[in-house]
This record gives structure tokens, sequence and C-alpha cells, in this order.
């Protein structure tokens, strides 16, 4: 048979069809049907002059559209299909999608609903469907057409959803940036406000410590000019007693006699309290002024939550002068201690099972028995007993029914070591795992809040080998560390100082045990190895020893401050609890 193009082989006018058709393809999406023959170079299979546009899918002929409209017209191809070459590639694709995949030459008649596969003649005859469900070719078409709707109908209904989510997403997304934009300004002003309520501060203590400089001067000028007076009257009389040595006359014992009497007067009381001024400490701002000061600058916040703010404190502008007297004591093997309340305290030795409640004159109010050695204790604002457990991984809570239930456990080989309830209400649990040590700062229910290891600064590990902890009305954390030295850091984890007790030349090596702060901020520490308490200020300067072995320290350990500003130090030298006021 002559190939339509000539004298050219069959094969090469295939593989022009095939290369004009990728043509056609790459075209549709630009190119309206009714230019696409001027892509081709092929002629019309019937009077080759013109380019072809259609095929009769029946002959499998190209034809031109003069061609093409004959062809229909001819009775022997009334009932073929003509189609533009376009879709010529679609029909022969539907006509294959009709034969069976397994047996090529069959049409498929009928659709197997059990293996979801079609099936032809020979596919039901071979018995590998016997007993199957089947239905008519034409019916599952139908039936997955209808189908095919409903999950067009799905679709477009999810559609039309997401499309309402993603307006309201924009319209949400557009109000949240203007309410940011409007907290921005809020605290923009609100930082305005402080910086000058703060300037105002500063202007107003400033000029508060010049006016009570000016108000010491004056007394200190005038006992300062006294005593030059006597001094001068005591030069005086030195030389008189001095022109009289060499007398040998009766006089001589009147002189002396006058003399005893003009010196009783630089020996009285009143000369001896005019000679000792008090120190004047400058202490803390008062925070219920700063309350009263930055409260009407707060603004509201709807949707944001911030860390709880510290318990006021009632708090004298200065500290009263600090001098220990022992008011109480009681006899206790008890090594470790915290208070609960005004006149009683939890009492637990080291190594050992079970917890005392205890009062001031060491009445046992309540016993509770342990399976675990506890190793700190601490209460909170509403009176629940938090303890860690010695060498163990959990903090525990005392329950209504006097057992403990876990609210906290570490899972990471750290254990548990000191415990204690910041003015927050937040819980501080230190950690320690060899060299390694943390802190933790949890809710009292046991959520995780932060962790602080390593200082802001220099990153650097902060703490070595944790004992006792407390925090300062300033918001410092304060830990006994390693038996050597006290570490306090900022509320935010940056070291503030570290106090090793070395400028004070003590006679055994510094032990801190228990540290503690009162509510003007004074730091103590129980020094076992010198039985001495250290009082530290805000700033780690050392200011006086509160309570020495002469005068009742012996061993210190444990130690607490109750609602009464007293002082409960476990002595372990002589098993004894004393009770120390020591605000004078």
């Amino acid at each position: 048979m002559e190939s339509p193009l000539g004298n050219r082989p069959q094969n090469v006018w295939i593989e022009k069809v095939k290369y004009q058709t990728t043509l056609f393809k790459m075209a549709k999406a630009e190119v309206p049907d009714a230019q696409w023959p001027v892509f081709l170079d092929l002629k019309c299979e019937i009077c080759e002059v013109n380019n072809i546009t259609f095929k009769c899918l029946n002959c499998n002929e190209m034809l031109c559209d003069s061609c093409k409209k004959m062809h229909i017209k001819s009775k022997m191809a009334k009932n073929h299909k003509v189609v533009s070459l376009v879709n010529a590639e679609i029909y022969q694709r539907n006509e294959t999608e009709t034969k069976c995949p397994t047996h090529a030459t069959e049409e498929l008649l009928m659709y197997c609903n059990s293996c979801q596969v079609p099936l032809c003649r020979d596919c039901i005859t071979s018995g590998s469907h016997h007993n199957h469900e089947m239905v008519k070719i034409e019916n599952a078409i139908d039936n997955n057409r209808n189908e095919l709707s409903k999950l067009i109908k799905q679709c477009k209904e999810k559609s039309s959803k997401f499309e309402e989510i993603v307006k309201t997403i924009d319209k949400n997304s557009q109000e949240f940036s203007v309410s940011i934009s409007k907290k921005i300004n809020e605290v923009k002003a609100r930082n305005n406000q402080l910086k000058a309520a703060l300037d105002r501060i500063e202007s107003e203590y400033i000029k508060h410590l010049q006016d009570t400089e000016i108000g010491n001067q004056k007394p200190m000028t005038e006992l300062k000019n006294k005593l030059q007076r006597e001094m001068a009257d005591l030069n005086q009389l030195i030389q008189e007693c001095e022109s009289k040595q060499g007398n040998e006359n009766i006089g001589m014992v009147q002189f002396v006699t006058d003399v005893k009497k003009r010196l009783e007067k630089y020996g009285s009381r009143d000369m001896i309290d005019v000679a000792c001024p008090p120190e004047f400490i400058a202490g803390p701002v008062d925070d219920q002024e700063l309350k009263n000061l930055f409260g009407q600058l707060g603004t509201k916040r709807a949707t944001t939550v911030f860390p709880p703010l510290p318990q006021n404190r009632d708090i004298p502008l200065t500290s009263p002068v600090i001098d220990a007297k022992i008011v109480g004591s009681f006899t206790s093997d008890k090594t470790r201690i915290v208070t609960a309340g005004n006149d009683q305290a939890w009492l637990w030795r080291r190594f050992h099972t079970g917890l005392s409640l205890v009062t001031s004159d060491g009445k046992v109010i309540q016993d509770i028995n342990t399976d675990f050695t506890v190793f700190d204790a601490a209460v909170t604002t509403s009176g629940d007993l938090l303890v860690t457990v010695c060498w163990g991984n959990k903090v525990k809570k005392l329950t209504s029914h006097k057992t403990f239930t876990d609210i906290y456990t570490i899972t990471d080989g750290y254990k548990t070591r000191g415990i204690n309830v910041t003015d927050t209400g937040n819980v501080l649990v230190e950690l320690n795992r060899g060299n390694d040590s943390k802190l933790v700062e949890i809710t009292n229910s046991g959520q995780h809040i932060r962790t602080i290891q390593h200082d802001t600064l220099d990153n650097k590990q902060l703490f070595v080998n944790p004992r006792f902890i407390c925090t300062n009305i300033n918001g410092d954390i304060i830990v006994s560390d390693n038996k050597d030295k006290v570490v306090a850091v900022n509320k935010s984890g940056t070291k503030r100082f570290i106090y090793d007790g070395k400028e004070r030349k003590l006679q055994e090596s510094f032990d801190p045990w228990y540290v503690v702060t009162d509510k003007y901020g004074n730091i103590m520490i129980a020094d076992y190895n010198n039985s001495v308490v250290h009082v530290l200020n805000q700033d780690g300067k050392f200011m006086k020893y509160l309570i020495t072995h002469e005068h009742g320290c012996n061993k210190p350990v444990g130690m607490a401050i109750d609602t009464s500003d007293r002082l409960w130090l476990c002595n372990t030298g002589n098993e004894e609890v004393v009770i120390v006021k020591y605000l004078q």
C-alpha cells in the first residue's frame, strides 16, 4: 500500500503524525482549534492538497475540512466518527479503556464489585470470579458517575467551608495585628510614664537621704564640739595634776579629792551613750509605697499571661538595730527546720524518716511517718508542706490525709536538694548530679516554669554542689554551695555576688548550711564549723555575727524565721533548738 506521503516509508509518516500531535498538545491552551492547521504540513489523505485538520476514527484517515464534509455525506461513512485531530487522541484513549487490560482484544462487559475490577467475557468464564457480585459495566459506570457527583458536591462544600475559614483567618489576623500595634503603643506610653515616675522617685529619695544626712550631721557636730570641750577640760586637768605631783603639803589630799569628783562626770552613763551614737543603715524602699506609686500606671491585658507579682510586704525604710537575744529553747535531736506560722515549725533529722510539727516550747503537735528521708522542706503561702526526697528525684506534698503525694519528678538523673517557696508563690528546687547542678522553678502544683543553670552573662555554671536555698526581697536567689561559699544570683539568673567568709579570717573553714533572709533583706548564714551566724546585707557585704558560740550557737545547721521575726536555730552540737529575737 502506498503511503499518503508519496514514496516515503509508512513508519516515517507515522512518526510525523506523532510529532505533529505533540505540537497540538503544546499549543492547545493558546491556539484556537480553527487555527491549528497552520501547524501542519501533512496533506489530506483524500485530496493530497489541503492540510489535515480531522481524523475518521473508523477509517483511521487524516482529512482536510473539505474532504471531511464529503466523507461524512457518503453512505459508507455515514455512521463514522470524525473528530478534530486535537481530540482524536482522547477518543482513542477512551476506546482503549473499553478493552480488557488482561485480554487486550476483548470488550469489557461486567464489573466485579467484590474485586473492584472490570471484566471481559474471558475473565467471567475463567471462573476466578465465581459467586462474586457483578454488575454490567454500564451500570458500574452510572453508579460511579453518581458517586462522583456526590464527591464533587462534598469537595465543593469543603472548599466553601475552607474559603470561609480563610476569610475568618484573614479578618482575625488583621484584627490581631491592630491589637498588637495598640498594645505596643500602650507599652511605650507606660514605659515613658514609668521612666518619669522613677526619675521622680530618684529625686525624692536622694533629697530624703540628703535631709537625713543634714539631720544627723547637726547632732554629730554638737557631739563633736561637746567632746572637744570635754577633751580641753581633761587636758587642763591633766596639766593641773602633773603640776601638783611634786607637792608635799596637805593640800595635795584635798586636790586629789576634787580631781576624783571632776572625773566622775566623764564616766557617766549619759556620756558613754552620747559617745556611741547608733549606726544608720539605709534600708530598702517601702514596697507599699512603690505599689501606690505605680498601681495607676498598669494597663489591662485581656489575653496575655504574666508571672505573678510578689506579695505585698510592710517594709520600713530602714532596718532596726540587729542585736540577738535568746528568748526560748528546747531539747531536740532534729537538725533541719521550716517554720509554719507564728509559733510552729516542722522539724526532721538528716538521714532519718518522719517529720514533727512542734511549738516554740518543744511541744509536739503532730508526727508524720514517711517511708523516705527528707532533705529539705518548704511551706507554701496556703500552708501546704512540700518536701524533697534525700538523694531522690521527687518533690512531694503533704495531703489532708497525712500522706505525701508526688507533684514533680526529675527524669534526667539529677537528685533533689534544697527547696524554697518564693514571694510569687512558685517553688525553687535545687538539683544535683555530681558537680553538675541547677535550679528549677515550678508551680506549687508541679508545673515546670524554667531552669536556672548558667550565668546569663558568661554562660558559666552557677552552682557546683548546692545545699540549701532562699530568696530575698529584691528577687535574689541565695544558695549555700559546695561547703565553702554562698552564691547569689538575681531573678534572671545573673550572678550577683559570692560570699566565702575569707575576709573574716575565721578560725575554721567556712561551712555554710542553711541560708535565710528576713523582711528587711538581711541575709543570715549558719556556719557549722565556726558556730556562728553571719549577717550580710542585700549586696553580700558582711554586717556582723548575729550569734556566736559564746552566746548560744553550737554547730548550727537548720535555720528559719517565723512571722514574728524570730530566728529558730538548730544547734547540733548540744541537740538544742534556740529561738532568737534579733530586731530591737
